[in-house]
């Protein structure tokens, strides 16, 4: 994406499209990082800015150009997540209101297997276990996965664009398995090994 090209209007036009496209898409989008209201919050601030910009204060339009950078890179971190999703299908990429392009880039390398995988109860009531993984510097996304240690049972799956993340609403003194996968180039999983750990 290249914002040079979009004036403001262009680039809050932008922004509101891709909010709604995948409000409209969430069945697609489920866990969009950044998440909407973080989207909705930044495009917010950067009309405001661009608002009081209009009149040539040199404070305001720095306060403007320092908003609209934190609105691309929102953008940019979405477009990443709805990259991911797509796996190279322009339909999906579409339907959350961005542009598909051709990357260059993209070769059929495999990405690492995921390493140092430790997982941590986040304390007694809080349902949470905090999983970690060493960073790897080439990963677009970090690919955490869980579910109850039982037979049968489905990987739930969350997207983050750090090696950390907190998982949430578990069910208490159940036991959990956790994998990661890098995500660079390849959009293939390398899954770590398995851990498991029980919420509290």
């Amino acid at each position: 994406m290249n914002f040079r090209k979009l004036d403001a209007a262009q680039l809050l036009q932008f922004a509101e499209e891709i909010h709604n496209k995948m409000m409209e898409n969430s069945d697609i989008f489920a866990t969009p990082s950044p998440d909407l209201e973080t989207l909705v919050t930044t495009t917010d601030e950067y009309r405001d800015a661009v608002t009081e910009a209009a009149f040539g204060d040199r404070r305001a339009i720095s306060f403007r150009n320092e908003k609209r950078g934190e609105l691309e890179t929102v953008i940019s971190d979405l477009a990443k997540y709805v990259e991911m999703i797509a796996r190279g299908n322009q339909t999906i990429i579409l339907s959350a209101g961005f542009l598909p392009t051709k990357d260059p880039s993209l070769d059929n390398g495999t990405n690492p297997k995921a390493d140092k995988v430790a997982v941590s109860s986040n304390g007694l009531g809080t349902q949470q276990v905090r999983v970690k993984v060493a960073p790897w510097t080439k990963a677009r996304y970090y690919q955490f996965e869980y579910r109850k240690k039982e037979a049968g049972s489905e990987w739930n799956q969350v997207l983050s664009t750090t090696s950390a993340l907190d998982i949430e609403h578990l069910e208490s003194f159940q036991e959990y398995e956790f994998r990661v996968s890098y995500l660079g180039k390849s959009a293939t999983p390398n899954y770590s090994d398995i851990v498991s750990t029980y919420a509290l």
